[in-house]
């Protein structure tokens, strides 16, 4: 029955923001160590993955399997999660109201996801 254990590929913690960033997030960095990434997904939301799990890797994944470069896409995003997906891409697009950390690596701001910043990003930039 319990022969085969089955570990987590995710764990997520929702508290209000100033819990996550001021008690969640530091125990659980200090906790974990290089041993997993904790990232601050959204701002009442913390994310623990395993080492080397990042929307960038995936999308590094993908594009190996595509035949594509990083030059020819762009990524857009919001969250402390997106930050290595940007970076990536020829052109990061950070939404207004997402993080600061994220917005601090993006190549340009666009508008916030609550003025369709996603569809406004693709019609300005890859159209």
């Amino acid at each position: 029955m319990f022969g085969s254990l089955v570990y987590p590929k995710k764990v997520i913690f929702m508290d209000t923001t100033e819990g996550v960033s001021s008690v969640i997030r530091p125990y659980w960095s200090e906790a974990t160590g290089d041993r997993a990434n904790v990232v601050q997904a959204q701002s009442d939301m913390l994310e623990i993955v395993p080492p080397g799990t990042s929307k960038g890797n995936g999308v590094k994944m993908l594009l190996n399997h595509l035949g594509v470069s990083p030059d020819e896409i762009m990524a857009i995003g919001d969250g402390e999660n997106d930050i290595e997906m940007l970076q990536l891409a020829s052109l990061g697009v950070a939404l207004s109201n997402g993080a600061e950390k994220t917005k601090a690596v993006a190549d340009v701001i666009g508008v916030s996801n609550d003025q369709d910043g996603v569809a406004d990003a693709i019609y300005r930039y890859a159209f």
